[in-house]
């Protein structure tokens, strides 16, 4: 708490004149409420008593002129005050939103989005909502203290019994201080929760829609309504046990004042006046522990809330500027990975000892299973992480001693879901040169190929693209992205998965774009889909975290057993029609399946024609478990999760499968339901087999009964 007071006086300390105008005003204010029942000794001892008229009017006339001059400060005091507040809370948003553009990309991953939101809407409004009373907390506290020294001036035993009685009324505070502000915290904290959780929600609609996962989504929910329900009354009850607990002891020491008062007056140790104004000045002693009783829990909520943003205010970047870091002015010579070595987490190796080099002006691919190390080269090159050993350099210079802007201002990054902006598509494209002329933006579109859809829209570069680009489609959304990468004129272009979450025939037509684009450019693509990669200079065939194989792709596939060769092989020989929904698969690709290898040509020709093209969009369930087993299917292009329900009933991945694997077999051969869900991760192309073919199939080749049952042991 006394961090938050310090953090708050810290606050004030830029607006040293207008917070010594505001201390000045309170104490008029503060003067004028405690002249006020102290006059009422004055007006009955020396003017109504004593009958003297002048000064019965002198009195009135100067409590008149105190009332209209605390009036007029106080406006003044409350309108400067309402614009020195907003600009404090203001400089909180922009450390706190700067902070968020400093920190390295683990940050992201370690905090939720949720939580962040959670730090400036609910911790930084109770703190706006606790400096907007800052005046009045200020006038308590002092005046209270005024009050008390005013006591003893009038009655010095009667102040003194009152001081005494006084820790009556902070006994609240002393007992259920500390569990108000554990409350608040944890209160704080499930606040944060909820907001991820709905966030999650929302972003996951698609998914929670196809599997059908409201019914449990709702349960979850009202669980953490419960727990939020016990905190939300856990806190509120401890402030309400603060505020009665103080108005008890304000009742206690009200009535013993009053009574030893009265005791004194009558006796003649005290007078009239005396005693009113003790007991008007009393009572207002009361209102200011009442009021400080009110502010107790806004300053605990506070005080946690400011703890929450300290938190995010004083955490450091993992990846920051070394000292002396310079620009990387031109980029001339070539990248290279020196050894590398790094992991994510402890015990956990990405990348192990890699070592590479990628001249200017070529093109390097890098290709592989999922978790083979793929990403991590990008994240490496751009610098969102540091190697734990080795280095990265570009022109032979480590990448810590290049400022991360003029690194980044040399680099265009295409990704696989491509971020818009809720603006226009002008402004969206704009973003990769913010300085960049409309000729400017309008030459990325056209070299993008977007220009001439965006001229036909109503709105033209006008056009507001929605929430996160939702109203265009994926292809829209890429070509517009990259435009943004080569409106900068990057010296190296990264590809990040670029076109893996489009349709086949968007697919096509942009890998026409970026093969325009590239020839010019140093590029550096990630891509599972072997298509992509073929007419890189080198491609990087990672394995766990080691570079397996590298070449171009014609001395690849020349290496017998190649782990390239095999992927190769496995995504070749499917014919795509041009619009990328009509597959013809070839007999020489069907014997490259285990199923299939000891058949004839002639024999796999006739079966090939037996198949059938199905597409379906990404985050669809297209099989649930427990559904009729009626088809084998072969993937031609995407990504799909295989998900397998636990002990608890949830839905867990076990797999992920991607061109060229097949599934389905299992519940045609032993007539079971399906022993999986099945759920698109990207848009998926699908060659099928029905039931009844399969069931043919067998009958004609009887050793695959064998071969499919040892296979799905």
């Amino acid at each position: 708490m006394l961090s938050f007071v310090r953090s708050v006086i810290a606050s004030f300390m830029p607006y040293k004149l207008k917070t010594a105008l505001l201390l000045s005003a309170l104490l008029v204010e503060l003067a004028y409420e405690t002249f006020m029942p102290l006059s009422f000794k004055f007006l009955v001892d020396y003017a109504i008593v004593p009958h003297r008229y002048s000064l019965l009017i002198l009195l009135l006339s100067l409590m008149v002129t105190g009332a209209l001059a605390s009036v007029v400060i106080g406006i003044y005091r409350d309108r400067m005050f309402a614009g020195l507040g907003s600009r404090i809370v203001t400089d909180y948003y922009r450390r706190m939103f700067g902070k968020l553009q400093s920190l390295s990309t683990d940050y992201y991953h370690r905090v939720s989005g949720g939580d962040i939101v959670s730090r400036f809407n609910n911790d930084l409004i109770s703190i706006d909502t606790f400096i907007m009373l800052i005046p009045y907390a200020l006038l308590s506290v002092l005046g209270l203290l005024l009050n008390v020294a005013v006591l003893f001036v009038l009655q010095w035993q009667l102040a003194l019994l009152a001081v005494i009685g006084l820790p009556l009324c902070l006994i609240g505070p002393k007992l259920f201080g500390g569990q108000a502000y554990d409350a608040s915290y944890k209160l704080k904290e499930e606040q944060a929760d909820i907001a991820t959780a709905i966030q999650e929600n929302v972003s996951a609609q698609p998914v929670i829609k196809a599997f059908g996962l409201q019914p449990l989504f709702i349960r979850r929910f009202n669980d953490r309504m419960s727990r939020y329900g016990s905190l939300s009354a856990r806190s509120s009850f401890t402030n309400f046990l603060i505020d009665r607990t103080t108005n008890m002891g304000t009742m206690i020491l009200n009535l013993m004042t009053i009574c030893a008062g009265s005791l004194l007056a009558f006796f003649g140790y005290l007078s009239i006046g005396s005693l009113l104004a003790f007991s008007a000045i009393l009572i207002s002693l009361s209102y200011l522990v009442a009021a400080i009783t009110w502010l107790a829990p806004q300053f605990i909520q506070a005080t946690t809330g400011m703890q929450r943003i300290r938190e995010l205010l004083d955490e450091q970047p993992t990846v920051s500027d070394n000292e002396g870091a310079g620009p990387l002015r031109q980029f001339e010579r070539g990248i290279e990975f020196r050894d590398v070595t790094f992991g994510y987490a402890p015990g956990q190796r990405s990348l192990n000892g890699v070592s590479l080099t990628i001249p200017r002006g070529t093109y390097a691919a890098f290709v592989g299973a999922s978790g083979s190390g793929k990403s991590t080269i990008i994240n490496l090159l751009m610098r969102f992480y540091d190697p734990q050993q080795g280095a990265v350099l570009y022109d032979g210079t480590d990448i810590r001693q290049i400022t991360q802007q003029s690194l980044r201002s040399r680099i265009g990054i295409v990704f696989q879901e491509s971020f818009l902006f809720r603006s226009s598509i002008r402004e969206n494209i704009r973003l990769g040169k913010p300085e960049a002329t409309d000729e400017e933006v309008i030459h990325a579109a056209r070299s993008a190929e977007i220009h001439d859809f965006i001229t036909g829209l109503p709105d033209g570069y006008d056009t507001d693209v929605g929430e996160r680009g939702g109203r265009l489609s994926g292809g829209q959304r890429q070509r517009i992205a990259i435009a943004r990468a080569i409106i900068r004129d990057p010296a190296i272009l990264i590809l990040d998965e670029a076109t893996s979450a489009l349709d086949p025939a968007t697919e096509a037509s942009i890998n026409k774009t970026l093969q325009r684009l590239t020839a010019t450019r140093t590029v550096v693509s990630v891509t599972h889909r072997l298509a992509s990669a073929e007419h890189a200079d080198c491609i990087y065939v990672l394995h766990e975290g080691n570079i397996a194989e590298k070449g171009s792709h014609q001395q690849l596939l020349l290496l017998p057993e190649g782990r390239y060769k095999q992927s190769w092989l496995k995504q070749t020989g499917f014919d795509l029609s041009d619009d990328g929904y009509h597959v013809e698969v070839r007999a020489e690709r069907l014997k490259l399946f285990p199923i299939f290898a000891d058949m004839d040509d002639a024999f796999l020709h006739d079966v090939s024609h037996l198949f059938a093209t199905e597409s379906y969009a990404s985050n669809r369930t297209i099989i649930h478990e427990g559904d009729p087993g009626d088809k084998f299917y072969v993937i031609v292009r995407g990504k799909i999760e295989v998900l397998k329900k636990d002990e608890t009933g949830e839905d867990r991945r076990v797999a992920v499968l991607s061109d060229g694997d097949f599934f389905g077999e299992v519940a045609l051969l032993r007539d079971i339901p399906r022993t999986a869900t099945i759920h698109t991760l990207t848009p998926v192309v699908f060659i099928t087999l029905q039931r009844e073919f399969f069931r043919d199939l067998l009958n004609l080749a009887p050793h695959l009964t064998a071969l499919l049952e040892s296979r799905s042991k």
